[in-house]
């Protein structure tokens, strides 16, 4: 249950995901993972699960008691990820690769608790981009508003201007999956709250 929500800790430094947990009407405190992003050995599309579990038991062995939320999200564009460019020039290249077609964001969740996973799951979300000129490309980039953001651009922002349609959830491509998100915490926040009663 949402009011009882006061003893979670949301394991990213992202304001996207705040914003989303906010809105669900959660309440939270902020305590960004430090542990390492990258996921080897395992395939592709699985990376943004297995990073949000790693989010969620890294934060949850320091703070004992405390509900974890992590989270991570990638933007794959036929079998190449897109991650955060870290410049114009990345930026530029993910914008010019991603036009006139489809590409997929994939994020993972997960809820951890006293160093244990609770719940871990991935949302798929297609996203078609319409075919936008270069002058585009290049007044987006000058906004800066690609900084951070896995595959140069923010939907909720600027980035709007690139977006055909989506087939999906839209907050997924955020960074929260918003449904699986109020779902899951629902649940592992109701199952607590029960086994206390």
């Amino acid at each position: 249950m949402i009011e009882h929500s006061g003893n979670l800790i949301l394991a990213s430094a992202s304001p996207r995901r705040a914003e989303i947990l906010s809105q669900l009407g959660f309440e939270f405190r902020i305590e960004p993972s430090a542990c390492d992003e990258l996921a080897k050995d395992i395939p592709p599309d699985s990376i943004p699960h297995e990073i949000a579990k790693r989010k969620a038991l890294s934060v949850s062995a320091k703070f004992k008691g405390y509900f974890v939320l992590g989270g991570d999200t990638l933007v794959f564009c036929d079998s190449e990820i897109l991650g955060k460019p870290k410049n114009d020039k990345e930026a530029h290249k993910m914008l010019s690769m991603l036009k006139n077609r489809m590409h997929k964001v994939i994020s993972g969740i997960a809820i951890a608790k006293n160093g244990e996973i609770l719940f871990s799951d991935s949302v798929s979300t297609e996203v078609f981009f319409r075919d936008y000129t270069e002058r585009e490309i290049l007044d987006y980039i000058s906004t800066m508003e690609y900084a951070d953001k896995a595959g140069a651009y923010g939907i909720q922002g600027k980035g709007a201007r690139f977006i055909k349609s989506i087939n999906g959830c839209f907050y997924n491509v955020m960074g929260l999956p918003a449904a699986m998100t109020v779902e899951a915490l629902n649940e592992v926040l109701n199952e607590t709250l029960n086994q206390k009663e």
